[in-house]
């Protein structure tokens, strides 16, 4: 038994309220995930066994969506949209310059575990904000050179890459 009885309650919560099948499923993962942190594969084999479905199908949702992590993530998750409103605005300069100034490349973490950015084509709804990025759980929008800068400093990521610090 890999997750607390709290989330375990919520997930059996989850699935009296949605019995059909595969429905509790995704918001059981995103659960999980909120409490380990990321889902590798015996967490992901749990949240499936407590929704009554094959592990196979949880790896399925896992291996899918962007927002379910099978690894660790730094302590800021830098998710930039490259849907296409936020690609036709700089999004993919947006990510070059970030992984520049972090020293990865989109799907890595820093060595320091501070950092780990992303690009994803899932709209995060702030098409008329472009390019933006979010970081953790917070909008960055409108990032042209003087926003990313912004965002860098926020990140305390120094020129040689050797630290992050906390906001």
């Amino acid at each position: 038994m890999t997750l607390s009885a709290a989330t375990r309650e919520r997930i059996a919560e989850l699935v009296e309220r949605f019995p059909n099948g595969r429905t509790p499923l995704l918001p059981a993962l995103k659960l999980a995930q909120a409490e380990v942190g990321y889902l590798p594969p015996e967490v992901a084999a749990e949240v499936a066994e407590l929704v009554g479905v094959p592990a196979s199908a949880a790896a399925e949702l896992v291996s899918f969506y962007t927002m379910l992590r099978e690894h660790p993530a730094g302590d800021y998750l830098v998710t930039v949209c490259v849907q296409l409103p936020c690609a036709l605005r700089g999004a993919h300069k947006l990510v070059r310059d970030l992984s520049a100034a972090f020293g990865i490349e989109a799907g890595e973490t820093t060595a320091d575990g501070a950092v780990t950015l992303e690009s994803t084509p899932e709209c995060f709804g702030a098409c008329h904000r472009a390019p933006m990025a979010r970081v953790n759980d917070e909008y960055w929008e409108n990032l042209d050179e003087q926003g990313t800068e912004r965002l860098i400093r926020k990140l305390a990521v120094s020129p040689s890459h050797t630290s992050a610090g906390r906001a």
